[in-house]
C-alpha cells in the first residue's frame, strides 16, 4: 500500500500544533463558553482538519438535536475532517470566510478558532457573521497573532530568537527577504477586535488572555519571521535559533498570550 505523501501544507499548518493539549484547552475554553441549550446550531469557522469541530460534537452531547457546520476553504482539509467525525450532527461546507453568509442561513453561534488573524479583511467578515447569527447570537475566536501577544518583560526574547535564526541561516548561505512584510502580519489588539466588533453590530466583546509555548513550526510564524526562506530551511533555523536563544538567556520556555473574544450580536 503507498504510503500518503505529507504536504508542506501539512507539515507546516497548525496541525502538529493542534496536537498540544494546550492548544485543546484554549479552544474548549471557547466551546465550553459558547454552546447552551439555547445555542442549537453552531458553526465551525475555518474549521481545517475537525479538532475543534469534534470538541463541538462532544459538548452538544448525545441528544442529537445539535447542528454543527464546519466550513473551510481547504477541500484536503475538509476530507480529513469527514474522516475523522463521523457523527450525524455535524456537516462540512467548502468555503471562504468572506462569503460565510451565502453558505449558511443562519446560526446561534459562530466559532472561529486560530484564523482570524489570517483574514485581511476583518471588518467585512465580521460583518458576515453578524448577517448569518440571530439576535443574541454568539461570535466567539481566538488567536495567538495579535498586538498584546507578548508577555510583558519577554520582547527581547522573541527578537533574539529571530536574529539567532537568521544567524542560523546565514551559516548555510541562505539569507531573509527583508521587503516588505506578510499580510498576515497586520495584527490587531484587544481593542481593536473589541472595536470592530462593536462596528459590525455586536455588544462589546469579553476578552480574556491565556499563555502559550513556542510555535516555531506552524508556516505563519515561519513567513512571517524569516519571510522569503523556505518553510523546511526555516523550520530549521528557528529550532536552532530557538536553541541558542535559550541557551544564552538561561531560560527554559517562554510564555505567550492567546486571545480569547466572545460578542453577542445586538
Amino acid at each position: 500500500m503507498a504510503c500518503h505523501a505529507e504536504t508542506d501544507e501539512e507539515r507546516f499548518s497548525f496541525a502538529p500544533f493542534a496536537r498540544h493539549p494546550f492548544f485543546t484547552e484554549v479552544n474548549r475554553w471557547i466551546v465550553e463558553r459558547v454552546i447552551c441549550p439555547s445555542r442549537r446550531t453552531i458553526v465551525d469557522l475555518g474549521c481545517g482538519p475537525g479538532a475543534v469541530t469534534q470538541l463541538i460534537v462532544e459538548r452538544l452531547g448525545p441528544s442529537g438535536d445539535g447542528h454543527v457546520i464546519g466550513v473551510d476553504p481547504s477541500v484536503t482539509a475538509l476530507e480529513r475532517a469527514r474522516r475523522a467525525i463521523k457523527s450525524r450532527v455535524a456537516e462540512f461546507v467548502e468555503g471562504s470566510a468572506e462569503w460565510l453568509s451565502r453558505l449558511v442561513p443562519s446560526a446561534d453561534a459562530v466559532i472561529f478558532c486560530n484564523a482570524i488573524h489570517l483574514v485581511p479583511d476583518k471588518a467585512k467578515v465580521i460583518a458576515e457573521i453578524r448577517k448569518v447569527l440571530k439576535r443574541g447570537g454568539v461570535l466567539a475566536f481566538n488567536t495567538t497573532f495579535f498586538k498584546g501577544a507578548y508577555v510583558e518583560g519577554t520582547t527581547g526574547f522573541w527578537r533574539r530568537w529571530v536574529v539567532r535564526a537568521v544567524q542560523a541561516l546565514r551559516e548555510r548561505g541562505l539569507d531573509v527577504q527583508h521587503q516588505g512584510k506578510a499580510t498576515a502580519r497586520a495584527f490587531l489588539s484587544a481593542e481593536e477586535y473589541a472595536t470592530l466588533c462593536m462596528q459590525e453590530g455586536f455588544g462589546r466583546p469579553t476578552v480574556e488572555l491565556e499563555s502559550l509555548e513556542d510555535i516555531g513550526r506552524f508556516s505563519l510564524f515561519i513567513e512571517g519571521a524569516l519571510p522569503g526562506v523556505p518553510l523546511e530551511q526555516g523550520a530549521e533555523a528557528l529550532r536552532e535559533g530557538l536553541g541558542r536563544a535559550l541557551a544564552e538567556t538561561g531560560l527554559a520556555t517562554v510564555p505567550r498570550n492567546w486571545l480569547e473574544c466572545v460578542a453577542v450580536a445586538s
